[in-house]
This record gives C-alpha cells, sequence and structure tokens, in this order.
C-alpha cells in the first residue's frame, strides 16, 4: 500500500450543484453568439452516470468553437419549457417515462430540436431482463418489479428519440437492433477534477515505495456487484490465506457471505464506506491492485471500463474479467491484466513478487495509455462530430 495524504484542496463533492439560471445563461450566451447548443438531462445530481453522461461533456464543450453545453434534471422542466428556444440537441439520459416527460419531448420535437436517448446499460428494454437479472442477483418480487418497471419506462423515452448514444460498440450494435435508430458512441472519460487530484497522487506515489500490507482494492460503488466479486473471491480467499500481509479493500456497498467473515476478523478484509468521486481517487491511488471481476454475461459486455482508467490514472494496475469494454481497453501483460478462473490468484502472485524497478515502470506506462484515450479535452471532436450529424438528422 502507499501512504499518501488526502488532497487538502477544497474540491467541492457536487461541483456540478449550481442555480438554474446559470446552467441556462450558457445556452442563452451561445446563442447570442450564433454558437450551436446541446442540452443534457438526467433524472437527478448524482456523483455516477449523471457525471460521466451529462456534466463532463459540457465540460468538454467549453473548448468548442462550435459547440456549448448544460446540464439539467428532471426537476428543472418546468423552467426549461420555457427555454426551449435556446436548445439546439437535448440528450435525454437514462429518464423514464412520466406523463410530464412525454409532453415536454413532444413539445420540443414540434420546436425542431433533435433528440437522442444516452444510455449506458442494458437497462432500456424488457427482453435483455434475463440477463440484467443474473448479472445483478435480482430475485425477490419487488426487485424484479421495479426493474422491469423502470426499463419499460426506459424505452418508453427511447421510442420518442430520433437517434441514441452509448459507451461502447457492443451495447451501441444492441441498441441499432432493439430500435432501429442510428448509436453514437461516447466513451465515459475524466473530468478536470479527476485528472488534477489523480497527477497529485501519482507524483507523491512516485517518490516512494509501497509498503505492507499489499492491498487489493475492489470498488464496488453499489450493493448489486456482489456476484461480481464471488467470481474472483474463491482465489481471493485462497491468496489472502497464503499471504498473512495481503489485505482485500472493499470500497463502497457490499456484503459478504458469513463463510468470508474469518478474514474480516483477522483484519485481511477490510471495508471503507462509499466515496465521493474525489474521495475515490484517494482510494484507488493507494492500493498496490484495483480488481473488477465480473459475470461474463451479455449485461457486464455492455458496460463502460470506467473501473479501469479511473484507477489508471492514479498509477494503479488493473486485473479484470476481459467483457468487452475491458478487453478493448486492456493489453493484457502490459497496461493492466485480464483474468479468468485461476488466472486471478496467478496474476495478484505476480503483482505481489514485483521487483521495484518493474512497478515504477509499469505505473508511468498505464498512467500515460488512460490519458492518451480519455482525458477529458481529448473527447472534443467526438462530440463535435456527433453533435453536428444529429443536427443535420
Amino acid at each position: 500500500m502507499y501512504r499518501l495524504e488526502r488532497t487538502k484542496d477544497s474540491y467541492r463533492a457536487q461541483p456540478w450543484m449550481l442555480p438554474y439560471e446559470e446552467r441556462i445563461g450558457v445556452l442563452k450566451a451561445a446563442r447570442a453568439s450564433c454558437r450551436r447548443t446541446a442540452a443534457f438531462l438526467y433524472p437527478h445530481f448524482d456523483s455516477s452516470t449523471f457525471r460521466y453522461r451529462a456534466y463532463n461533456p459540457t465540460q468538454t464543450l467549453t473548448y468548442s468553437f462550435w459547440w456549448s453545453g448544460s446540464y439539467f434534471v428532471k426537476d428543472d422542466l418546468q423552467k426549461l419549457w420555457k427555454d426551449l428556444r435556446f436548445i439546439d440537441v437535448l440528450v435525454v439520459i437514462r429518464c423514464g417515462w412520466t406523463d410530464g416527460l412525454e409532453s415536454f419531448l413532444k413539445a420540443a420535437k414540434s420546436k425542431g430540436i433533435r433528440l437522442c436517448y444516452d444510455v449506458d446499460d442494458l437497462i432500456y428494454h424488457p427482453k435483455h431482463m434475463p440477463s440484467v437479472i443474473e448479472a445483478l442477483g435480482l430475485s425477490n418480487e419487488t426487485e424484479l418489479d421495479f426493474w422491469f418497471g423502470q426499463t419499460e419506462r426506459n424505452c418508453m423515452i427511447a421510442k420518442l428519440c430520433d437517434s441514441m448514444i452509448t459507451t461502447n460498440q457492443c451495447l451501441a450494435q444492441h441498441l441499432r437492433e432493439d430500435f432501429d435508430k442510428p448509436c453514437d458512441v461516447v466513451q465515459n472519460y475524466l473530468n478536470w477534477t479527476q485528472e488534477k487530484v489523480s497527477k497529485e497522487y501519482f507524483d507523491a506515489k512516485c517518490v516512494q515505495e509501497p509498503e505492507m500490507p499489499f492491498v487489493i482494492g475492489y470498488f464496488s460503488g453499489s450493493p448489486t456487484h456482489e456476484k461480481d466479486l464471488l467470481v474472483a473471491l474463491p482465489q481471493l480467499e485462497q491468496f489472502l490465506l497464503e499471504h498473512a500481509d495481503a489485505q482485500l479493500t472493499i470500497v463502497g456497498y457490499m456484503e459478504l457471505p458469513e463463510k468470508y467473515g474469518y478474514l474480516a476478523r483477522r483484519q485481511q478484509i477490510r471495508f471503507v464506506p462509499f466515496q465521493t468521486f474525489v474521495g475515490l481517487q484517494y482510494e484507488q491511488a493507494v492500493v498496490d491492485v484495483n480488481i473488477v471481476p465480473l459475470v461474463n454475461n451479455l449485461f457486464s459486455n455492455c458496460k463502460s471500463e470506467l473501473k479501469y482508467f479511473e484507477s489508471a490514472i492514479v498509477g494503479t494496475v488493473t486485473c479484470a474479467t476481459p467483457v468487452h469494454a475491458y478487453a478493448q481497453a486492456i493489453t493484457d501483460g502490459e497496461n493492466g491484466y485480464l483474468c479468468q478462473n485461476e488466472q486471478w490468484l496467478s496474476v495478484l502472485e505476480m503483482l505481489y513478487q514485483e521487483s521495484g524497478d518493474s512497478r515504477s515502470k509499469r505505473r508511468q506506462y498505464i498512467r500515460e495509455r488512460a490519458l492518451e484515450k480519455y482525458a477529458q479535452r481529448k473527447q472534443l471532436p467526438v462530440l463535435e462530430h456527433m453533435l453536428d450529424r444529429i443536427l443535420k438528422m
């Protein structure tokens, strides 16, 4: 593990919490200067999908000569209805049907606004629910009613839109087949704050050697990932039993089967509460390796690789199940490792035994590879091209 100090800068955990007038003001100013405008609509502010699919793109568009963007939530709809004249393209992100939203979108369409539906996983069509159920381990009636209902509501809104946007080519292909509409791919990527904080942690790591315990990090994000962790947990258990100076740190919401409780009592499994997106970069920086085990089915193959690049920019190597996005992002043995079955144990053993020089070179390489593809400013041409195409539809 690495002994790092948390950043002393007062980064806000929710920098997107700005007044409506300030957010719509961006589009009003753009229209006054003859720039094109994009509005990103999500149900509510949060640090996950909203951050990646709404907040980050609006940051990127501040670099554009032709486009400006701003973000909104459902609570803004009444005000936004009166300001539709300032919008050229409206990106609707994982919003489920309500009567009010349908009326709003029809009003937007009547004014010539192009509508796009942005979705980052399979929660958009009931036909895919068996894969979702398998991956998330859903079982009781309440869970099934919720997920089937949410998926059908998402589907109803998607059908109202002119085109689709998603995070990888695997999911894009399914969206094209299911809706017979154009679909653009805009990968998840970093924002300014993530890049700045991560650079500070990376620089601090470069001037020290890691100490014991050897820490494996698992960053769950939500309690629905228990089945994912169980993919690798038997191998992790064996590794921890063979190395008393190793530890598994689980960050986020997670409960393990009681059979693994003895490892927690031995302090070889440690739980850390859910973090802000800034705090998460610290937690990923201090561990020796980041693991991303996944149930390898259609649902997981449609997920984003964000757990790889968030760790890579702080110089932490990732071991992941080779589902689509991770197999595309990671060249096995170079900027990370792709693991299945007993490979988790052998790769962790290799990283545990790794020399300091080898570790230092790899740390620098994986950070550079991640920034080449996922740095925020790198996405500007992708966004501009996509918005130009949508506007001409």
